[in-house]
Parts: C-alpha cells; sequence; structure tokens
C-alpha cells in the first residue's frame, strides 16, 4: 500500500486543518510538564497536580486532532473542554510567584485562545 508524504511525516489530511491548535496544545502541555516538575520540588503539589492533568488534556487532545475522523461539532466540543482545562490551570498558576508558574499560566491562556478560536 502507498503511503502518501503527509501520512509518512505523520501529519494526516485531517490534522492538517488543525495545525494551529496542535502547535498550541503541544506548546501548553510542554510548559505544563515543566511547571509541575518544578512544582514537585518545591513542595506545590495542588499546582503540579493541576499542570499535570492540563498536560495530559493537552497531550490527549492534540494526538486526537491529529488522527483526524472527527465531526467538525466534536472537534469543537473537545476544544471548549480543553479551554476549560488550561483556563483552570492558568489559574492555579497565577496563585504563585515563581517564573514557572507564570510561563505556564501564560501557556495555558494562548492555548485556551487557540482552542476558543475554533
Amino acid at each position: 500500500m502507498h503511503e502518501s508524504h503527509t501520512e509518512a511525516s505523520g501529519e494526516s489530511e485531517s490534522g492538517r486543518g488543525h495545525a494551529e491548535y496542535i502547535a498550541a496544545l503541544t506548546s501548553c502541555a510542554e510548559a505544563c510538564r515543566a511547571c509541575a516538575a518544578a512544582d514537585r520540588r518545591e513542595g506545590m503539589d495542588d499546582c503540579a497536580a493541576s499542570c499535570e492533568s492540563c498536560a495530559e488534556v493537552c497531550e490527549t487532545t492534540a494526538s486526537v486532532l491529529q488522527r483526524g475522523g472527527l465531526s467538525s461539532d466534536a472537534v469543537a466540543a473537545l476544544l471548549a473542554a480543553c479551554a476549560a482545562v488550561c483556563r483552570s490551570c492558568a489559574a492555579e498558576c497565577r496563585k504563585h510567584d515563581a517564573d514557572h508558574c507564570r510561563e505556564c499560566a501564560e501557556a495555558c491562556e494562548r492555548c485556551a485562545e487557540a482552542c476558543e478560536r475554533a
């Protein structure tokens, strides 16, 4: 069976239409993972848990969008849910003065804004 270039590169036809979301989701997940690790070292377990959950939701959402196959209504619902999780994580991070929390909150807010444009 012949694979197209987009399939071979891991980017499905459906995934290309969601590139903006996938980029924001990936960036947010990376910021959340870094923040969670720093939070754990600093004993900020509630913030770490929020960041870890947000990272997982963002990673899963990006994976689903990359794969494709969902209706536009399902994509919109998925992105709306992800935006809510990102907003919640940003609010938790905003409670702290640490640079990693500020950076994470900003990434979460950017991701939520991208997801809300769906």
